[in-house]
């Protein structure tokens, strides 16, 4: 599949993504700061979705073994490179996840939520420290 042939099968929801209200409705950085510590789970989200990936779709145990799609193994491995290993403004390796708390800290908004979420998951099932951080 091309990249043209790619982006055609997406534009509808591409769109739908760009034109979101979302964007309208952050109108100041206190609207920013409280979508932020919202917004810190879906990032953290994401780079377990990912190593989920990298874990059934390459091998990341010993022994080595090879796997069926060096094609994909490289693909998920590239953007786990790209997300856990990035550079910040001062030249300090830190994963996206990290730069993205980095900027929360940056406009004066806590993190307590996420740290103790994942503070509890040092200790808890993800099942168990989910239903502990509802409120």
């Amino acid at each position: 599949m091309t990249i043209e042939k790619i982006n055609n099968s997406i534009f509808s929801h591409r769109e739908k993504l760009l034109n979101h209200s979302l964007y309208s409705k952050i109108k100041d950085i206190e609207d920013l700061r409280n979508f932020a510590k919202m917004h810190v789970f879906a990032v953290w989200d994401f780079m377990s979705l990912l190593k989920s990936l990298q874990k059934n779709l390459t091998c990341v145990k010993t022994p080595w073994l090879p796997n069926e799609n060096s094609q994909t193994a490289y693909l998920i491995n590239e953007i786990v490179l790209a997300e856990e290993t990035d550079i910040d403004q001062s030249g300090i390796r830190k994963s996206h996840y990290e730069l993205y708390i980095d900027a929360i800290k940056s406009f004066n908004t806590n993190t307590n939520e996420i740290s103790l979420f994942l503070e509890n998951l040092k200790y808890k099932s993800i099942f168990e420290t989910i239903k502990s951080s509802i409120y």
